[in-house]
């Protein structure tokens, strides 16, 4: 259903943006990052907001509770401001990593708050899969030299994804028969989403090329695409437990 669309994209995409956000000020805190680097990944950050910024549109649609709508603004406010700030900067100088904690906590908060709507569980393996996707699409667009990461990233990634799908396999053994119809084909396209998603992000790697942002923006929709249709399953199998 189209008009159940905002409610289902809300949670995978706000999740991700805070899963995104906490993994690149980890690699600016603790990355050995050139100045350059630093500045990119840094600037970076516009995209983690631009994408909060929708989802706290699709959460204004959806219906979320007030007091969620003011913090993610003001969450949304302090983080636009962080990065603006920076761009007045001159050459490769950035902030310290510490102008971005406060922005960083009222995220997490936020995302504390969207995933006790969601569920921990499920909450947690969106935000995994997601985050590493979109952080490494970040990333690699920074042009960042951190060899690991083109690794670590698509492999938590892919493992979070896998995670999930299982977990709605699980799940969906619960369901009663009647209920079990309507989940097949949503399960399929969960299913071909988060396995070609992974492929995808992994091409690089098998072929021994070098990652570049329109690979890891296909794994992205896709992997997104996955969380979205599951969050459309889960309401589905809450209300057909047996």
């Amino acid at each position: 259903m189209t008009e159940l669309l905002p409610a289902r994209l809300f949670a995978p995409l706000a999740l991700s943006a805070v899963a995104a956000l906490a993994l690149l000020v980890w690699v600016l805190k603790n990355g050995d990052l050139c100045p350059g680097q630093r500045r990119r990944i840094s600037d970076g950050a516009i995209s983690v907001w631009a994408v909060f910024g929708l989802a706290l549109m699709l959460g204004v649609e959806a219906g979320v509770p007030v007091i969620m709508l003011w913090l993610g603004g003001a969450t949304l406010v302090v983080g636009l401001g962080t990065v603006l700030y920076q761009a007045r900067m001159q050459g490769k100088r950035s902030l310290d990593v510490s102008w971005h904690y406060p922005a960083l906590v009222l995220a997490l908060l936020y995302g504390a708050l969207v995933g006790w709507r969601m569920g921990p569980g499920w909450a947690l393996l969106a935000a995994g899969a997601g985050g590493c996707v979109f952080a490494h699409l970040i990333m690699v667009r920074a042009k960042h030299r951190l060899q690991a990461f083109n690794v670590l990233l698509p492999l938590a990634g892919s493992a979070f994804g896998v995670l999930w799908l299982l977990s709605l396999a699980v799940r969906a053994a619960g369901v009663n028969e009647a209920g079990l119809e309507p989940l097949i084909m949503p399960f399929v396209q969960v299913s071909a989403a988060v396995l070609i998603g992974a492929l995808v992000w992994f091409l690089p790697l098998l072929r021994k090329e070098q990652t570049k942002p329109p690979v890891i923006a296909v794994a992205a929709l896709l992997i997104l695409g996955a969380l979205t249709l599951g969050q459309g399953m889960i309401w589905h199998m809450a209300g057909n437990i047996s």
